[in-house]
């Protein structure tokens, strides 16, 4: 039997064409264009996710597209026009604001909807959660790449170290299931390793961009790590259970041989705000 099934030389063919264009698009070193390549993964990301929320009116869906549209046009504007400084702390502001509401759903709302095993976006309120979190994965993605390639690199593959080492945890020690009921493959113990494993790149990573320094800096960056690494989990449960709730396997066919963008981005979709957040702490990334 052949090692490389047609399915593996599918997955294998869109990931190499996929790390061809971002890898060709970061070499270009323009800001305009990742902005505009990271754009068209996350519309197609929110397509999947409006897609997959149960009996969404076509009323819902026009609203969620126009504010998922003008938010994303409005950060476009706040990043990219040349003549903000009048305007500067209030944008700045509004920008904090914003990674600030899509940390607060992933701290608060995403626990509980994992732990009741429902997410229901029926309020109005709850119909912002796709519009948010497009603008805010796509906002935080761009003002890293600004900010410096290797920072946004260090920040995007904390999730990859995770899931990763997750994986290979898992399927080593894992016993105990983490969430049957949402996604029957992951362990506690291979989260146990995702985590740990992503406080240590955060940790090397953090050490490397001159971020922190000395013991109580490595330390926080430690923290900040394994902080992110859970979320990184949460965010992988999160679409588990949206897709479960839609009773389909994967988010789409966009990908071939990996299904669907959303299943390629959902913990970055958690990282990325709660990181950029974060970093901002230590960083003038505005």
């Amino acid at each position: 039997m052949s090692f490389l099934t047609p399915e593996l030389k599918t997955r294998i063919v869109t990931a190499v064409i996929l790390a061809v264009v971002v890898i060709a698009t970061l070499a270009a070193r323009s800001t305009a264009l990742w902005a505009l390549l990271v754009l068209v993964f996350c519309l197609a990301a929110g397509w999947e996710c409006l897609r997959l929320i149960p009996n969404l009116s076509s009323g819902a869906k026009a609203l969620s597209w126009a504010l998922i549209v003008g938010g994303l046009g409005f950060l476009a504007f706040a990043l990219f026009d040349k003549d903000v400084a009048s305007r500067e702390p209030l944008i700045s502001k509004v920008l904090t604001g914003l990674l600030a509401l899509a940390s607060a759903f992933w701290l608060f709302v995403v626990p509980l909807q994992v732990r009741n095993h429902s997410i229901v976006i029926r309020s109005w309120w709850a119909r912002l959660t796709v519009p948010l979190l497009i603008c805010s994965a796509w906002l935080a993605v761009v003002v890293l790449q600004r900010s410096g390639t290797s920072l946004m690199l260090a920040v995007v593959m904390t999730t990859v170290v995770a899931d990763i080492s997750a994986y290979f945890v898992g399927r080593a020690f894992g016993r105990v299931k983490l969430a049957p009921a949402i996604s029957p493959g992951k362990t506690r113990e291979g989260a146990v390793g995702g985590v740990l494993a992503a406080s240590l790149w955060v940790t090397t990573m953090a050490s490397y961009l001159g971020l922190v320094a000395g013991v109580s800096g490595l330390l926080l960056a430690a923290l900040a790590g394994a902080f992110l690494g859970v979320f990184a989990v949460l965010g992988d449960l999160w679409e588990s259970l949206l897709k479960r709730q839609a009773g389909v396997k994967d988010s789409s066919r966009l990908l071939p041989g990996h299904g669907g963008v959303l299943d390629r981005m959902d913990a970055q979709f958690a990282v990325l705000p709660l990181a950029t957040l974060l970093l901002t702490r230590v960083l003038p990334l505005w």
